[in-house]
């Protein structure tokens, strides 16, 4: 029987295909060979849990948690007596966690270390007013060279010596809040994205490239600062925080806004964390509406009143 000679060749390519398949497949790979490959993968793309406490953390009970990620205080109470060492930071890390540390970039608090009693008579030029709903809470006027030297760049040398795998970046959507003080929105949102890199850049300069940048809400500020901006926050940020996507609305219109917005992100490769301040009893609808979406979504449910003092168990509804 004659075999035409181009339908062999064929077949030996393909057999060769399917064997070199089945030789890298997850099963025949060695362990080690797998374990390096994981390593690979940037931390915030190995996300698929996560928690969010800010009040009196212990680090047993978050290293005996089921979450993969959690975001934290630098500080046990807010006190730079009471920060974290990078030993027990080190702990969580030894238990698999990826860690980020809470930062607000958009208020000074007046619990943290920085604050100077006399600024109640003498405030500094970058200091702004009080949060009404958020007593001790200061707008600042974030752009400015003596927030970064006087708040922020001790604030991040704290973090990275303790050895937070990452920074949680609150009051992004500071940058609205001055626009409606009279500025150009698309200045304030400028300056915003222009101080999250410069967040980006001094960390990843000192630890490595894969510090993780997540800012927390304030997704409208791609949209509202210049297309040569929108592709610098788009460079610099790894993952984004989300507060109420989905219950505590604003309106129906402003939701689908913020999916729109987190859908965008997730497309460019971003993981989405999503918070939401319900009952245990909501935690199923929850889970419903976060699968109902057409982008990936890492849910946690917290307790209504928003205290972030703990961490509920809402790994046992997925």
């Amino acid at each position: 029987m004659k075999i035409n000679i181009t339908i062999f060749l064929t077949l030996l390519s393909l057999i060769a295909a399917c064997a070199s398949t089945t030789a890298n497949s997850p099963a025949n790979r060695p362990a080690e060979q797998l374990k390096q490959e994981i390593k690979m993968i940037p931390p915030h793309k190995r996300i698929n849990s996560w928690a969010y406490q800010l009040q009196g953390p212990s680090v047993a009970t978050l290293a005996e948690s089921p979450y993969e990620l959690l975001v934290i205080d630098y500080s046990k109470d807010g006190s730079d007596k009471n920060k974290f060492s990078a030993k027990e930071i080190s702990i969580l890390h030894k238990f698999n966690k990826t860690v980020l540390c809470y930062f607000s970039i958009g208020e000074a608090e007046e619990y943290r270390f920085y604050w100077k009693k006399e600024w109640a008579e003498n405030p500094p030029r970058f200091l702004g007013p009080e949060n009404p709903d958020w007593a001790k809470n200061y707008k600042v006027k974030y752009w400015r060279e003596d927030w970064w030297e006087i708040g922020l760049r001790p604030y991040l040398d704290r973090i990275l010596e303790a050895g937070f795998d990452g920074v949680y970046l609150d009051i992004v959507d500071a940058y609205w809040f001055w626009h409606e003080q009279g500025m150009e929105v698309k200045d304030t949102a400028n300056e915003m994205v222009k101080l999250i890199k410069r967040i980006g850049d001094y960390t990843r300069k000192k630890t490595g490239k894969n510090f993780i940048i997540c800012p927390q809400n304030g997704m409208g500020v791609f949209k509202d600062c210049s297309p040569e901006y929108k592709e610098v926050y788009f460079k610099t940020i790894d993952m984004v925080g989300l507060e109420s996507l989905l219950f505590n609305i604003h309106s129906e219109g402003d939701k689908n806004y913020r999916i729109q917005l987190a859908k965008q992100l997730a497309d460019a490769g971003k993981t989405i964390l999503d918070v939401e301040y319900i009952k245990e009893s909501q935690y199923k609808n929850y889970l419903k509406q976060v699968k109902a979406l057409d982008f990936k979504l890492v849910p946690y449910g917290s307790t209504p009143d928003a205290e972030l003092d703990g961490i509920t168990d809402f790994w046992k509804f997925k």
